[in-house]
């Protein structure tokens, strides 16, 4: 017979190694959010600069001057969103794989519930099963006190036979060795 505990004890490691592994991934899925802000304000800085830079090109003379540097900002921005693409669907990915961790603990979670009734109803089974052992016991425990009053009454009616088995024998020696016969001196008159 399997041992329910020990199944319940293996399914509840179980979750807590899946509930391990989404936290894991979560920590990791913060950093990558991280780094996204971090790489998102750079982004915005530069922009800045840009706006900036750029904002004089219209009423400045000097505008093609500022055209390479901002050719150059939006390289670098281009460079800059680049790893971006990457992170984001690495953090998709991510966020899939809770969601079927998710599922899968939400599964787990039912499985030990259904267990646990199992247990439970075993647990009754087992509690029904002592009480009509404990009653068991009783009565054989009555049935053995009313055996010894039997067996003490066949006692002392066994004390009272071999009594008059004694008796019987010294009259019967008697009567064979008495003075019908004429042996008066028999040790048992």
């Amino acid at each position: 017979m399997s041992n329910p505990w020990r199944r319940s004890t293996g399914e509840r490691g179980q979750a807590t190694f899946t509930l391990i592994i989404v936290i894991a991934v979560v920590a990791v899925a913060v950093v990558l959010l991280y780094r996204t802000a971090w790489t998102a304000q750079s982004i915005d800085n530069k922009a800045g600069n840009i706006a900036k830079t750029a904002g004089g090109i219209n009423t400045s003379t000097d505008a093609v001057l500022k055209l390479e540097r901002t050719n150059e900002l939006a390289g670098s921005i281009l460079e800059t969103a680049k790893p971006l693409q990457g992170e984001l669907d690495e953090i998709v990915g991510l966020a899939k794989s809770i969601d079927g961790l998710a599922t899968s603990i939400n599964g787990s979670a039912g499985t030990i519930n259904g267990t646990a009734k199992n247990i439970n109803g075993t647990v009754s089974t087992i509690l029904n099963t002592a009480r009509d052992i404990n009653a068991g016991v009783i009565q054989i425990n009555r049935n053995i006190d009313t055996t010894i009053a039997v067996a003490n009454q066949i006692k002392v009616d066994t004390g009272n036979i071999l009594g008059q088995a004694v008796q019987a024998n010294r009259e019967t020696a008697c009567i064979a060795n008495g003075p019908l016969t004429g042996a008066i001196n028999s040790p048992l008159c």
